[in-house]
């Protein structure tokens, strides 16, 4: 396979490559996505493999592969010019070779009761983040219905832009905003336990929770968080909390577009009091995750390593662009426990969706948090969650 060149990474690029850097081996596959797509039925395989290779052809991270370099992190991005599409089945506990094959793998299947066919892809975190993965499905179905979906920009061209003059001023701020987040917020000593994984279903429906956000005057994500952080201060005891959570970086309207991974994981401070109202400290927060996700996209190499025991981290999944409309109605909630999954990274790490109705996914791996600490802490924050929709309502 022909390739172009070798490129600097993009930042985002970097922090996944640094992460990999020091799993160990079995722990590699955990940065795959497992996804599906549905195809309209009577779609042939010859043209969801049209489609693919249309789509590895308009984004470049579909045929990159990642060779050893003297650059910061010891590596390159090279650029494949004519990489073939195999749709071959795979395993996504099945790592990938990043120095040889593109990180993605791709195949059709047609479910038993011949409903309409799938695609199932793997696709690895640093050829597509959560927002990438949106805008390749989008760019697939188009290119499946023969249209063609907007130009969008090159990882490299990001990656040579954020090594430029005009940019590296904010790369200095934002890893000066780093240090002094981290070293500001106490450190509570932690040791890893088992791993628990468990998701409140709230019952509560996203209609409530983003007429309370606008209610008290800040973002969706916002809400969460402050009442993640009250959560994490009634269950803890310490209203001083080290919160990480994770940049998407794609408020430039440059990027918006890029296949990659922009993602970042950025530090930001919160005192609760979580006996209180909720309307002065979501405020308090609001301004605070402002001011983090200013300061999302920084050298990974400039910075400390990741410590992944020292705070507690927080990914908020927004509502799909073209989702069906939102139930109205409360409905009892439940908490669900879930198999193990992905050891590596963050020892406490809540995940919120909030469509059709908020579900808080918790995956914990400290000493001290079995099953019981767990359903305590996910009831803790619903029912905190529910007494802000009723006092912004």
């Amino acid at each position: 396979m022909r390739s172009q060149g070798g490129y600097p990474l993009t930042m985002g690029q970097l922090s996944m490559w640094r992460a990999l850097s020091v799993r160990p081996p079995e722990q590699l596959w955990e940065s795959n996505q497992d996804l599906v797509w549905s195809v309209p039925a009577g779609t042939t395989e010859e043209q969801v493999r049209n489609a693919l290779t249309a789509l590895a052809a308009r984004h470049e991270s579909l045929r990159t592969v990642y060779r050893p370099a003297e650059d910061p992190g010891g590596v390159r991005q090279v650029v494949l010019r004519d990489p073939p599409v195999h749709l071959t089945e795979a395993s996504a506990r099945e790592p990938f070779d990043l120095a040889a094959q593109p990180a993605w793998r791709a195949w059709v299947r047609t479910p038993d009761d011949g409903g309409s066919p799938q695609v199932h892809l793997v696709i690895h975190h640093i050829a597509a983040d959560g927002a990438a993965v949106r805008i390749l499905e989008s760019d697939f179905h188009l290119l499946l219905r023969g249209g063609r979906p907007a130009d969008a920009p090159a990882p490299r061209e990001v990656a040579e832009r954020q090594r430029g003059d005009a940019f590296r001023a904010r790369l200095t701020a934002a890893g000066e905003y780093r240090r002094r987040t981290v070293a500001a917020a106490p450190r509570v000593p932690v040791s890893r336990g088992p791993l628990v994984r468990a998701c409140a279903h709230t019952g509560i429906p996203y209609d409530a929770v983003r007429q309370a956000a606008r209610g008290l005057q800040v973002t969706l994500p916002t809400l969460l968080l402050t009442v993640y952080a009250q959560a994490l201060a009634l269950t803890t005891g310490l209203t001083d909390q080290l919160l990480w959570q994770l940049a998407a970086n794609r408020l430039d309207p440059s990027v918006r577009r890029l296949v990659s991974s922009m993602t970042q994981w950025v530090p930001m401070f919160t005192v609760s009091d979580p006996d209180g109202p909720v309307r002065p400290m979501a405020r308090e927060v609001n301004v605070a995750a402002v001011r983090a996700m200013q300061h999302g996209v920084y050298d990974p190499f400039a910075v400390t390593p990741m410590d992944f025991d020292h705070g507690s981290f927080f990914t908020f999944i927004p509502a799909p662009a073209d989702a069906d409309p939102a139930p109205s109605e409360m409905v009892p909630g439940r908490i669900e426990f879930l198999p193990p999954r992905a050891y590596s990274g963050a020892s406490f790490y809540l995940m919120a969706r909030v469509h059709p109705y908020v579900q808080v996914t918790v995956r914990v791996m400290r000493s001290g948090y079995g099953r019981a600490e767990v359903e305590r802490f996910l009831t803790t924050m619903a029912d905190l969650l529910l007494r802000a929709v009723k006092e912004a309502a």
